[in-house]
């Protein structure tokens, strides 16, 4: 895996900057820093339908060049005195340590509140919340249980909303996810993508974005999870995708789904052990049928790549010879997901 991440770094070259230095080294001269842009400035992140092709790509050429010179000073003062909140519904590692070390690293201040430890627990609406949090926060970054919630923070507050997962949406996640395929695969258009997992937010962030970067997409989900997709954003995709010329199909076989695979993308396969909620539809899933192993990989193209976002759980998403196989890119897209989150926040609240 190092070696492939060497390789990839040493053939990228980042945006605006004087020669990209890989992981923070030297290049002979130090890398000139990007500026950044205003385009999302102030703009609220509800889900990454509301951003272009041109943002995403804009933001992962920002996020690539923070991986790659991690230890560079220039923006370390950017957000001084700016302070993010962050509202979670059920307990994080990765979206929680991503956004608190992203926010740090530009010079701002971190509050985390489980919304049990606040009014809204007691039954305070969101409206008034949302009022409360807008005099004391400059960003909000919330994972919620419904979409729904999501949007009535964003609608009631006019600081910076961005969504750290809902059941529609995960991406800031799923945007380190599309800088770790650039990072192995030098590209984003023409990739064969198959996600396989739970019908949730980084499978719908997925079917609203890859279009937009002429990725093809193949969702290798359960039937019980098929029918919990959300229409409304399936048909929105569906039209990108025709528009774009790309690929968006969901396939019941996961061996058949990943033929022709670039990149295997997974998530979390059993709600219940991610958030303690059990959905009905896990209950029919054969949990073997849909275990990614090296069978399963041996049916996808020669140089295909694994990762998932976490948290994985072994024997169940994926075997341990998968996961820590030479396939497996899983620790650089955890890597990745910070940064992406330190670019978001830079272009949006600064």
């Amino acid at each position: 895996m190092a070696k492939r991440a060497k390789k990839a770094n040493k053939a990228r070259k980042v945006t605006g900057s004087g020669g990209a230095a890989g992981a923070g080294g030297k290049t002979g001269r130090e890398p000139r820093a990007p500026e950044i842009s205003d385009r999302l400035r102030g703009k609220t992140l509800p889900h990454i339908g509301v951003l272009s092709g041109e943002d995403i790509e804009e933001v992962i050429s920002l996020a690539e060049w923070f991986r790659d010179n991690r230890y560079d000073p220039t923006y370390s003062s950017l957000l001084q005195g700016r302070v993010q909140g962050l509202l979670f519904v059920y307990p994080s590692t990765r979206t929680r340590l991503g956004f608190e070390a992203a926010m740090a690293q530009l010079g701002g201040s971190n509050i985390y509140m489980r919304v049990e430890e606040t009014q809204m627990g007691r039954g305070e609406s969101i409206v008034d919340t949302a009022h409360a949090m807008d005099q004391s926060l400059d960003v909000l970054s919330a994972r919620l249980w419904k979409q729904e919630e999501m949007d009535a923070f964003a609608a009631n507050m006019k600081k910076p909303v961005v969504n750290a997962c809902t059941p529609k949406d995960h991406v800031t996640h799923v945007i380190g996810e599309l800088m770790t395929i650039k990072q192995f695969k030098g590209r984003l258009r023409g990739i064969n993508l198959v996600y396989t997992g739970m019908a949730r937010g980084i499978l719908h962030s997925l079917i609203r974005c890859s279009p937009k970067l002429g990725i093809n997409l193949v969702l290798a989900i359960p039937e019980s999870y098929a029918a919990t997709v959300d229409g409304n954003i399936m048909a929105e995709g569906k039209a990108l995708a025709e528009k774009a010329g790309t690929r968006l199909e969901i396939v019941t076989d996961l061996k058949k789904a990943v033929e022709g695979a670039d990149f295997i993308q997974a998530s979390t396969l059993i709600r219940s052990m991610l958030a303690g909620e059990q959905s009905p539809e896990e209950k029919a899933v054969e949990v073997p049928k849909w275990t990614v192993t090296d069978e399963v990989l041996a049916c996808a193209k020669p140089d295909v790549l694994y990762t998932h976002s976490g948290p994985a759980h072994r024997g169940v998403c994926a075997t341990d010879s998968v996961m820590d196989g030479k396939k497996s890119v899983i620790p650089h897209e955890a890597l990745n997901a910070i940064y992406a989150k330190k670019a978001l926040l830079a272009m949006m609240v600064r």
